[in-house]
């Protein structure tokens, strides 16, 4: 009978060192857990809607004004004749004839006493001599717009603008940078100290409208009693 057998067990850690003849340090199977650093979302953008605003019509270019004597705005000056009864204005490019009536006091042809652009409209308006008094004179404006050629109004009649005077006297007209017409008049009773009053229109399509008036009192030789016996509106006055 054969003796038994005796199994020495011995732990799995001497066993590997005992197989490998020394010291052996055995790495770890799992990893370090790495430190991860919070992290913060990074806000998501609001997105900007642009709304357009909404495109506002164009403001029309003013016009150029219109040299002295171009009555329909092509840069040349135009032929303009007068009877008792009409006035006519050749235009220079086309031949085109335009005409309007004339309220003279007198049966012979009233004088063209020039134009000006008055309005800044690129027309100029020209000035008719229809009245001839003994000191006084006036003035009536006519006005082109491209079509019909009109007497301008003014509180129902044709506009008279008066310009010369006496010692006592006096009345005048100018043409502003503004489009105005001021109308001025100076009386007195002495000739020494006059009352000069001041009147000042717009111009329209059909008419002259009072936009604002005034009053007082100036010594003779003030340029505001000068300013009332004379016309000062481009070449108005200076005849044609």
């Amino acid at each position: 009978m054969r003796p038994p057998v005796l199994v020495l067990v011995l732990p799995l850690t001497l066993l590997l060192t005992a197989c490998s003849g020394g010291d052996q340090k055995v790495a770890s199977t799992e990893s370090p857990s790495p430190s991860v650093a919070p992290t913060t979302a990074a806000p998501t953008p609001t997105a900007v809607v642009s709304t357009p605003s909404p495109t506002a019509s164009p403001t029309p270019a003013p016009k150029k004004a219109a040299i002295d004597g171009d009555v329909d705005g092509d840069g040349k000056p135009d032929a303009v004749k007068t009877t008792a009864e009409r006035i006519t204005v050749t235009l220079s490019t086309t031949g085109k004839q335009v005409t309007a009536p004339v309220h003279a006091d007198s049966p012979a042809a009233p004088k063209v006493l020039g134009s000006k652009d008055v309005d800044r409209d690129g027309f100029a308006e020209v000035f008719v001599q229809t009245v001839q008094g003994a000191s006084t004179s006036f003035a009536t404006p006519y006005r082109f717009d491209g079509k019909v050629l009109r007497e301008l109004q003014l509180d129902g009649q044709p506009a008279l603008l008066g310009f010369g005077g006496s010692v006592q006297h006096g009345d005048g007209f100018r043409c502003t940078d503004q489009g105005l017409v001021e109308v001025r008049k100076a009386e007195s009773s002495t000739g020494t100290s006059y009352t000069v009053s001041l009147a000042v229109y717009r111009m329209t399509a059909t008419s002259l409208v009072l936009v604002r008036s005034s009053s007082g009192t100036a010594p003779q030789g003030s340029p505001e009693v000068e300013a009332a016996y004379t016309i000062d509106c481009g070449s108005v006055g200076e005849g044609e």
